[in-house]
């Protein structure tokens, strides 16, 4: 791997985050950003760093990371994710509900099933946490 490639970095990041490697991966993440904030992918990267940051319960920091997600793609899903189970989680139902409104008009077919079914959880606790933020986001 090129030290000096972004893609490659987010690349990493994002598989040793989802592996279950979230300092790790978040580590990787982060240089990819520092690399080339103008990278196609670095909404992608903002969101799998707020996902690292959701895991580690860090939940204000989680909702930044999705929101510059967000402002870099205003369709990216995964921000929305990210930024409505964070916001749940946190005892934020206004940013919750917003954010989980804005999740079903770019992701229609959302629910905690489809969490359940098509996200890469390594852990079952970590699936767990997640669709908790869910459900007290007001995600059925």
């Amino acid at each position: 791997m090129s030290p000096n490639l972004a893609v490659a970095h987010g690349q990493r990041g994002a598989t040793l985050i989802f592996a279950g490697r979230p300092k790790e991966g978040l580590a990787a993440v982060q240089t990819s950003i520092r690399l080339d904030p103008r990278d196609p992918f670095s909404a992608i990267y903002y969101g799998v760093a707020s996902y690292a940051q959701y895991v580690g319960r860090n939940y204000d920091e989680a909702m930044r990371l999705a929101r510059a997600a967000i402002r870099l793609h205003s369709d990216f899903a995964g921000g929305y994710r990210v930024l409505a189970s964070a916001a749940g989680m946190a005892g934020q139902a206004e940013v919750a509900g917003a954010a989980l409104r804005e999740l079903r008009r770019a992701q229609p077919n959302i629910s905690l099933a489809w969490i359940t079914e098509q996200m890469p959880f390594k852990h079952d606790a970590d699936r767990d946490h997640y669709l908790e933020g869910f459900r007290r986001a007001g995600l059925e």
